[in-house]
């Protein structure tokens, strides 16, 4: 009979096992827009950030995520990922493997740490349950930038 354990601990070998399988969708559209910009990303940094929040005034004054959203075509989406997106979503994230792996150990070790700080929380509704949310998100958030290769 099978048993059901629970898991306390993340593991870098699952992930590092698991991830070229989960970041694969559109790589040749990534290259094709990479190897052709419109201009080199570092060519004018302050105004490349000028241009950016400009832009997201104008999206903001137009409504344009709202807009956007409501015109989204579900069918239509579903075709493309069925026709071109699964294949490439399954094969992506091989050449990236070695990369990813070699930041399993940071990441596993920033997850544990928390997961240990949240483990140790009192559980239940209400004021206990959003405490440990709350927990969860801050230490996770003081990681960011901090995730290394090892």
């Amino acid at each position: 009979m099978a048993t059901i354990t629970p898991t306390n601990q993340v593991s870098a070998a699952t992930m590092a096992a698991n991830w070229p399988k989960g970041i694969a969708a559109n790589s040749q559209k990534w290259l094709n827009k990479y190897l052709n910009p419109r201009a080199l990303f570092n060519a004018n940094p302050a105004a490349a950030q000028a241009s950016w929040q400009s832009g997201i005034n104008d999206a903001m004054s137009r409504n344009a995520y709202q807009t956007g959203l409501a015109a989204a075509d579900p069918a239509a989406a579903a075709t493309a990922a069925s026709t071109y997106g699964v294949n490439n979503y399954s094969q992506s994230g091989t050449n990236k493997a070695i990369k990813y792996a070699r930041k399993t150990n940071s990441l596993a070790a920033a997850l544990n740490q928390v997961l240990s700080t949240v483990g140790a929380m009192p559980r239940g509704r209400g004021a206990n349950n959003q405490a440990r949310m709350l927990a969860w998100s801050n230490g996770m958030t003081a990681y960011k930038g901090k995730i290394t290769i090892g």
